[in-house]
Order: structure tokens, then sequence, then C-alpha cells
């Protein structure tokens, strides 16, 4: 089955049927969701497009449902189905760590986190120092940091496709329920060898007649538990609690002013004072951050700006050390509720 989805995902990434999203060139969300729900791209979209740091028009949103774990990459450039970089070297990691930080060293240097066997950070810098190393084994909690210098980089990726699953794959291509339609496409991809063509469909056609089973045993329990009872107006309340839950969840992911908006202004406050942002995180209303600066004073007028745009009910200077010349201060943002 390896061997299968490598030649299968060569395949869709030589047609451009999909694409590799880089690391340096998306900006990746962690959300640990309260429970495994169905979350379709018009959903997620609507969510989580606020938290982009690029405009809705040029960029697209990649998701990855693993169980009650979230994972976003928004990808800078045209609409298409992008394979994230940071999610292939996540799979072939996890067959060897459960907690670790990977570096790939090179022009620009790519970092990803990885603990408790959950990828919860994928981001890239200009350079990785001693210290920053430190810093990032003090913040996740992780000391095993392994390297891969940027000429082994493309071959240690190829090599790690065939750890990728069909789900994964599926999500990628925003494949959530048509199932036969997918299979057509399948077929319809009469350029691979006939051989190939013929094991990919037999395996995948067995996955589709065994979801078939499954499915009809869950639909035949349900008939079963439900032969005396209304089925019309069960239906009624299960649609409605559904749709009550989504309500609820939306309502509470909008009721903050615009997160997009506090982002641009927290990194341009920062840029605008040649302060440098190290490390940015959000989650609800809350804002974790943290800047470096080589003067004390500069601290107490950058809050006050930042409290200026009006879009937070509270900062707070969580934690403040000096590292040599450089100041380096840990805060929380709390954004401001729409009235």
């Amino acid at each position: 089955m390896e061997q299968l989805m490598e030649v299968l995902i060569n395949y869709l990434l030589k047609k451009q049927i999909i694409k590799l999203s880089s690391i340096e060139n998306s900006f990746f969300l962690y959300k640990k969701l309260d429970k495994k729900i169905n979350l379709t791209p018009d959903i997620i979209a609507l969510n989580y497009s606020s938290e982009s740091p690029y405009s809705a028009k040029n960029s697209d949103i990649s998701s990855i449902l693993d169980n009650e774990n979230l994972y976003l990459w928004f990808t800078k450039g045209e609409k298409a189905s992008y394979l994230p970089e940071a999610y292939i070297l996540f799979r072939r990691l996890l067959q060897n760590y459960k907690d670790v930080i990977c570096i790939v060293e090179g022009d620009i240097n790519r970092v990803i986190v990885i603990k408790n066997s959950i990828l919860i950070a994928s981001f890239s810098k200009r350079t990785v120092s001693l210290i920053d190393k430190k810093l990032m084994k003090n913040e996740y909690k992780i000391e095993n940091i392994i390297t891969l210098k940027e000429q082994e980089y493309s071959n240690y990726l190829e090599s790690s496709l065939k750890f990728l699953t069909i789900n994964d794959l599926f999500n990628i291509l925003n494949i959530k329920i048509d199932i036969k339609e997918f299979f057509t496409k399948i077929v319809y991809f009469s350029a691979l060898p006939m051989l190939i063509s013929s094991v990919i469909i037999t395996s995948l056609l067995a996955g589709y007649y065994f979801y078939l089973d499954g499915k009809k045993e869950l639909l035949y329990k349900e008939f079963k538990e439900n032969q005396q009872s209304n089925k019309e107006l069960k239906r009624a309340i299960i649609k409605n609690e559904n749709e009550s839950i989504l309500y609820k969840e939306l309502i509470s992911e909008f009721k903050y002013v615009d997160k997009t908006v506090a982002l641009s202004n927290i990194l341009k406050i920062t840029d605008d004072m040649n302060m440098t942002m190290h490390y940015i995180t959000l989650s609800d209303k809350n804002i974790n951050f943290i800047v470096k600066t080589s003067k004390n004073s500069q601290i107490p007028i950058y809050i006050k700006k930042l409290f200026e745009t009006n879009q937070f009910e509270d900062i707070k200077n969580l934690n403040t050390r000096k590292i040599k010349d450089v100041i380096e201060v840990t805060m929380l943002a709390k954004l401001k509720e729409v009235k």
C-alpha cells in the first residue's frame, strides 16, 4: 500500500492535479477540536479564513482533519489542491519520533515541531542560532532536535510520500462524501500504466465496498433501534441539534474583532518600531507572541501603540528577559468582543 500511495501521489503531482506547498510560502495553524466533527471546505473557510495573513483572493486553505486534530495551511498563490511539505515531513518523522523539533538547514531554515505525535508548529526562519534552538526547546518542552541539510531534503521528502494515507489524500482533494466521483476520476487518468491503474482501481474499489458494507450495517442497526419510533420526527430533532451545535461554534468563532486586522496591526507596529517578531500564535480571543528589542524603554510604548488600535481589551507582558544585548518579551493580547 505504501508503494501504491507513492506512485499515485507522484502521478497527481506530475499532472499538477495537486501541488506542493512549501513551508516558507505557507502559514500553518493547529487547532484542537473538542470532538470529531464533519468539516466541509465551506465551513473551514467560514471559520478560519480570518486567521490567514494573506488575502482570501490570493491564497488557498489546505486542511487535514485527523480525529480531533485539525491542521490548516494558508498558501499564498492561486487556488489549488495543495499538499503541504510540512505534513509529508510530519508523516515521515512519526515513524521514529513522538516528540521532536526538525530543522531543515539552508538559505531559509524550515522548522516543524511534533509533540505527543501531533504537528503543533511549522514555520521558516532566515537563521536559527544556538539560542533559538534553546528557546524552542524551552517553549515546546522538547529536548530532541534533528537537522536535515538542504541538499538531502528533496530526496528525503520524495521518499516520505509513501507514509501518507488515503485519508490524507481525500482531505487534500476535498473528497468528503462523493467517493464514487473520485473513483471515476481515477479511471479517467488513462495515462497511468495499465498495471498500476488496475492495482489502484482494485484497491480503491475494495475500500469502497468496505465503506458500503459498513454503511449498510449502520443503517440496519438504526432501523432496528427505531422501529417503534417516529423516524421522521427523530431525524428532524437530530438535524436541529446538529445545526444548533454548528451555530454555537460559529457564534463563538466570530464574536471577536477581525483577527486578520489585529494580527496585521501587531506585525506593522513591530516593524515600525524596528522590533523583531520571534513567534506568534492565535487561539480564540488570545494572541500569544514574542518580540525582541534592544531597548527596554520601547516596551511600554509598544504596548500603548497596540492599545491605540482599539482591537484589544487587554495586553499583558507575561515575561521579560535579557539575553546579551537583546531583550525578549513574551506577551498575551486579548481581542475585544464585537458589540
